[in-house]
């Protein structure tokens, strides 16, 4: 939607010859710019447009008089730092109660009163969209300052074409927040996740790459990487930090230049995916310890994203408990409930909240639900995640027993945090004792295929869960 609405303001500005288009909100941020090369991200720290006109228009208030929806400034008025850019034609105008359409050409008299309404009806559908962003939604909900500036951030970031890096504990809701950045940004092609953690780092390579027929032992057919599948889309880098060292200089020619090589193929291909990119580790540690490129930290920290703990922002659980009631399946807590939930630290924040709630919602058959029962339900999550018993490794049992795949189960739990790296190792351990210690008789208990072999044997060494290793 977004990315249509864009196009559509550019083209008719174009035919304008318009030299530089801009969108900016009342207390000066640069939320969107086309055209000619700008510095900075708000008004007054920036260059590259007439600042003395802009003033203007905020000098209200960043309300522009109902009589004055437009500022004109013909060519002998402008000012010296506007003639210096070769502007000859300028107009600003109120597309929003807090954001302002700033546009200047190079021609004389440029724009004319009918122009004025299509940029207004235009940029009026840009700023609907920019406030639909702003809803809260999807674990976003809360009052918080900390939370209000994230959705702030999401919605101007999605307008733009930068790198973003998500920052913030295991549960935090990274993964949310890259979706919605995809799915406001309007780009046409899809969400794609490269779950770094996941993918061994002999294959990494090929993985994001992919690979021709031949390209190494093993590469029976070509097979498409996840640059290619991410087309005209979002490529989201979870866990940017565990991206292998060896692949971290091609990671950041992707980013730089759009080109790449797939194993094999002696041609350099252009690619044509946005980057987001997520950690919940300090990364300027691993910069220092050599263990990250500063060049490829640098360039992906272009526009962050902090996201808080829940543990600091406890005033947005009400909202997170009435945005996810369908979890509780009709049942309601009670004061005391909702006062025990404010008083927990939550290590597992929002998807921890998540959890509770949806074990309530299935467990408990009352219809009001107290402090007490609630109390433990936390309890019992909190048991589980340190003890490595509960229904999650239950439940991987009986699925592998089913016939499903160890990948499909107590991987994915391990590479969603649900299963510490511990409790996956004591699973492992049991299954190969089981199996007269032999890897190879683990892999068939595990439903794991043949070819699977290397990514698992790869899998234990590099995550330190080998059951063999004490």
């Amino acid at each position: 939607m977004i990315e249509s609405i864009k196009a559509r303001l550019w083209d008719s500005l174009k035919e304008k010859e318009v030299s530089l288009a801009m969108i900016y909100s009342c207390d000066g941020r640069i939320l969107w710019h086309k055209g000619r090369d700008i510095a900075g991200k708000t008004v007054a720290a920036g260059e590259g447009f007439s600042k003395s006109c802009i003033e203007r228009s905020l000098a209200h208030g960043g309300m522009l008089e109902k009589d004055n929806a437009f500022i004109t400034v013909s060519a002998d008025a402008l000012p010296q730092s506007a003639r210096t850019l070769h502007v000859k034609s300028l107009i600003i105008q109120q597309i929003d109660p807090d954001l302002f359409l700033y546009v200047d050409s190079g021609i004389r008299d440029a724009f004319a009163p009918a122009d004025r309404d299509v940029f207004t009806v235009i940029g009026r559908l840009l700023a609907e969209s920019i406030r639909d962003i702003k809803t809260p939604a999807g674990g976003l909900s809360g009052a918080s300052p900390a939370m209000a500036r994230v959705r702030d951030l999401i919605a101007r970031y999605s307008l733009e074409e930068e790198p973003v890096l998500l920052r913030g504990e295991t549960g935090v809701g990274k993964n949310h927040v890259a979706e919605l950045i995809h799915r406001f940004s309007g780009r046409t092609g899809p969400f794609v996740t490269v779950c770094a953690p996941a993918i061994p780092e002999s294959l990494f390579e090929s993985e994001v790459f992919g690979h021709r027929r031949g390209a190494f032992t093993g590469a029976l057919e070509t097979r498409e990487g996840l640059v290619e599948t991410a087309r005209k889309g979002t490529l989201f880098l979870d866990e940017i930090g565990d991206v292998p060292l060896t692949f971290q200089a091609k990671l950041l020619q992707l980013i730089e230049t759009q080109r790449y090589r797939v194993l094999g193929d002696p041609v350099e291909r252009t690619g044509d995916v946005r980057i987001v990119a997520a950690t919940n580790r300090n990364l300027e540690d691993d910069v220092g310890a050599k263990r990250f490129r500063a060049d490829l930290y640098f360039r992906l920290n272009v526009l962050p994203i902090e996201i808080a703990p829940l543990r600091e922002r406890k005033e947005d659980i009400r909202a997170l408990i009435l945005e996810n009631e369908r979890l509780l399946r009709g049942k309601r807590l009670t004061d005391g409930s909702i006062a025990a939930l404010l008083e927990h630290a939550w290590p597992g924040n929002v998807r921890e909240l998540l959890h509770v709630l949806k074990r309530a919602g299935i467990q408990l058959e009352c219809s009001e639900i107290g402090e007490e029962q609630i109390r433990v339900i936390v309890g019992d999550l909190g048991k589980e995640s340190a003890s490595g018993a509960g229904e999650i490794m239950e439940q991987v049992r009986v699925q592998i027993a089913a016939g499903r795949s160890f990948w499909e189960t107590a991987w994915e739990q391990f590479m969603n945090r649900d299963l510490s790296r511990g409790e996956l190792k004591a699973f492992l351990e049991s299954g190969y004792a089981e199996c007269g210690q032999s890897l190879k008789k683990l892999c068939t208990h595990l439903n794991i295929e043949d070819a699977d072999y290397p990514r698992f044997v790869s899998a234990l060494h590099k995550y330190d869960i080998h059951p063999k290793v004490r």
